[in-house]
């Protein structure tokens, strides 16, 4: 049996972004989304969660854009000196690399958004992370013990690699992918599940509903989560990027929004008998 999650990345980020990702998922094949405990759209998200129950909701954990929600004395190792997270998964890597910084105040952070979540009445159905940094060796770890202790048995995994002349993509799935089966082993012995292919790093800000067409119908056996990045561009999303640092997505969102709502989409599902899921049903 082919079934598969199409999960929306940024749920919280702001209005816009959760208007288009609740559109996508009552009127198109969106099955999942990703909160973002530190967004300024954080408390809208959390009631259109309400609305919306069977739309599955995980933790977006991010220690590379915005304000960490724990006092910046507490995390002075993830932060620059204007209070802000560094917004360069490149550039995090290599401080985690030369050891600057303090997994000690990642746990510290990451638990606060865990918290942030679930004390809104919501139960995280998964945990990924704003680009895929939970993948990163020392984060895994962390990850994977907050998991535990929050009785979250699924994280995303990811296993995709991209030869293409978009060097910076290429560049996040080898990095991000490379470890992948020694990642797999230590999650199935800590009894964590998680899907068994992903599609999305080598498309992101590209799937068209033509490239989500031929992802669907690659699709192996198995369950697939499809990450995508729906919402609406608005003045307000553009600014937040002072703040969030430049997101090459945000243009690109609408584009993704028009392939979740794409009846040829919708079409393939029913006539593949492809199984539309959540992680709740993983």
């Amino acid at each position: 049996m082919k079934r598969v999650i199409i999960n929306a990345d940024d749920f919280g980020l702001i209005q816009g972004v959760n208007e288009g990702i609740i559109q996508a998922h009552r009127e198109g094949v969106l099955s999942s989304a990703t909160l973002m405990a530190n967004a300024p759209g954080f408390d809208h998200a959390v009631e259109l969660a309400g609305q919306n129950k069977d739309l599955g909701v995980g933790v977006h954990l991010n220690i590379l854009r915005g304000k960490p929600l724990s006092d910046s004395r507490h995390v002075e190792s993830l932060i620059t000196k204007e209070g802000m997270f560094c917004s360069s998964v490149f550039r995090l890597y290599r401080r985690l690399k030369s050891r600057q910084i303090d997994l000690g105040e990642v746990e510290k952070e990451l638990r606060a958004q865990i918290e942030k979540v679930m004390n809104a009445g919501i139960v995280p159905s998964h945990l990924d992370s704003e680009k895929h940094s939970h993948m990163i060796g020392p984060l895994f770890a962390v990850v994977l013990k907050l998991a535990k202790d929050y009785r979250i048995s699924k994280i995303r995994f990811i296993r995709e690699f991209c030869f293409t002349p978009r060097l910076v993509q290429m560049g996040k799935s080898l990095l991000i992918s490379l470890p992948g089966s020694v990642r797999k082993v230590r999650m199935k012995a800590e009894g964590i599940k998680s899907s068994d292919h992903f599609c999305g790093v080598c498309d992101s800000g590209r799937m068209t509903a033509e490239r989500l067409q031929k992802s669907l119908l690659r699709l192996k056996d198995g369950v697939t989560e499809i990450m995508v990045h729906p919402g609406f561009i608005s003045q307000d999303l553009i600014e937040l990027e002072k703040t969030f640092g430049s997101y090459y997505i945000n243009r690109c969102r609408e584009l993704e929004l028009k392939a979740l709502l794409d009846l040829r989409v919708k079409k393939i599902l029913s006539d593949r008998g492809i199984q539309l899921m959540s992680f709740r049903h993983l």
